[in-house]
């Protein structure tokens, strides 16, 4: 993964990508989640530059939640590259995984868990991206797999946490 992240980050640089928004097409699931789980705290792990948190679209008052409840993490954007400390209610996880390298999802995917302390839920694509990375010939998503297959990595390491898993369309 990370000799991934400097072409995510000359990527990101250019103001266009990875904006943090294709969480929003999950809204209502998510909002639900919180409501179930009385989340009062969330991590956005690769969060993007963070969009959908900020104006116009402001998701986490839908949530019920304040701005400051809500921590960002992507290691392409400088402002949200702090990894992560601690518990959070709940580990949102969009569109991000298939951007890994495969021999490094466990290790992710576990990380989501070890910060969760309620559940976890993520979106997955499982086709190949429309983009890809700077030399024109490789995928953005690198590592595509079927959603049984990523249910069953998530099952691995969700230990007694729910987790809540969707196919990105």
């Amino acid at each position: 993964m990370n000799e991934l992240v400097p072409l995510y980050k000359l990527m990101a640089a250019d103001g266009g990508s990875f904006r943090g928004l294709s969480i929003l097409q999950h809204r209502a699931q998510i909002t639900k989640l919180v409501r179930q789980h009385g989340a009062k705290s969330l991590l956005d792990y690769g969060s993007g530059a963070g969009d959908a948190w900020r104006p116009p679209h402001r998701m986490h008052r839908e949530l019920g939640l304040r701005w400051f409840e809500v921590t960002l993490f992507d290691p392409a954007f400088p402002e949200h590259d702090d990894p992560p400390h601690g518990l959070f209610d709940g580990v949102l996880c969009s569109d991000v995984l298939e951007h890994i390298p495969e021999e490094d999802v466990d290790a992710v995917v576990a990380q989501l868990f070890k910060h969760a302390r309620k559940f976890v839920w993520a979106s997955v694509c499982c086709r190949p991206a429309k983009k890809f990375f700077p030399d024109g010939t490789t995928n953005l998503h690198v590592t595509l797999q079927p959603l049984q297959w990523w249910h069953d990595t998530f099952a691995e390491h969700a230990g007694d946490k729910p987790f809540y898993l969707v196919e990105t369309p």
